[in-house]
């Protein structure tokens, strides 16, 4: 049997359109982070943190220089040039006790001591002495007329003693009239007590090579800087006097001879066998 060839369709049918790749497959849903809403707040989370956060890392990738030295501390002694030096705000030899009052007045004490019976002497000091990041206590030393000094012992309107019956340590209150008599008073020198305990190398780094350097019999080291007026007391690691506590003290670079070599040699000849 012969095959029957398919009706053509007419010419003026109108073709069937022809279904793309694109149509015919389904449509997929756009993932959430990409929508434009969230694109959109994404970029703005992103400009805030920036703006927050550059001055945190900028202030974290500048150099350490930038930042302030810390002020006051035992080793920042300023000679003038002078035969003066000014350390922990106190130009010593022309700072007064009212000067010193007035940078501690929370802290700031002032009494009359006798100690074993000896004449009186004006003790002044600040118990919790804060040099920047370092602890102590500060004494300050001066010169007080001693005919004042007993007549301010017999005006003290009240004291008390220290050390048992014998009474080691008698410490009287200033009139008010002596106060303010002792706020006029120069400071000549300074003993800064630090609580931690140093070393001979810290104190090296710190305040430099010392121009000269002194061993007792007792083993404590001295480290002298003349010119600047600083001499650093430092107890051995063993015996006896390792028990004492570091000292520095201070003076006017032009009183060093005066009040601290000359003390210290008359001490070293003193113990010497």
């Amino acid at each position: 049997m012969a095959e029957v060839p398919a009706p053509k369709p007419p010419d003026n049918a109108p073709e069937s359109p022809a279904l793309s790749d694109d149509a015919a497959a389904p449509r997929r849903a756009t993932a959430w982070w990409q929508r434009p809403i969230v694109l959109s707040l994404g970029i703005t989370l992103l400009l805030l943190a920036l703006a927050l956060g550059w001055p945190l890392l900028r202030w974290q990738l500048s150099p350490h220089d930038a930042a302030p030295a810390a002020q006051g501390l035992p080793w920042q002694v300023q000679a003038d040039g002078a035969g003066g030096s000014t350390v922990f705000g106190l130009h010593l030899g022309s700072a007064t006790l009212g000067d010193a009052e007035g940078l501690w007045p929370q802290d700031f004490k002032v009494a009359l001591i006798s100690v074993q019976g000896q004449a009186p002497a004006l003790e002044a000091y600040v118990e919790s002495f804060q040099a920047a990041f370092v602890n102590g206590k500060l004494v300050m030393s001066v010169a007080a007329d001693p005919d004042w000094l007993r007549q301010a012992w017999d005006r003290s309107p009240r004291g008390e003693v220290e050390g048992g019956r014998e009474g080691a340590v008698r410490r009287r209150e200033l009139a008010p009239q002596d106060l303010d008599a002792a706020r006029r008073i120069a400071v000549s020198a300074l003993a800064f007590i630090p609580a931690a305990r140093l070393d001979e190398a810290t104190v090296v780094q710190r305040f430099g090579p010392p121009t000269q350097r002194h061993v007792g019999a007792d083993g404590v080291v001295q480290l002298l800087y003349p010119e600047r007026g600083v001499a650093v007391a430092l107890p051995p690691a063993e015996g006896e006097a390792a028990r004492a506590k570091p000292v520095i003290q201070y003076v006017a670079p032009r009183d060093f001879e005066r009040l601290l070599r000359a003390p210290l040699q008359a001490a070293q000849a003193a113990s010497a066998p």
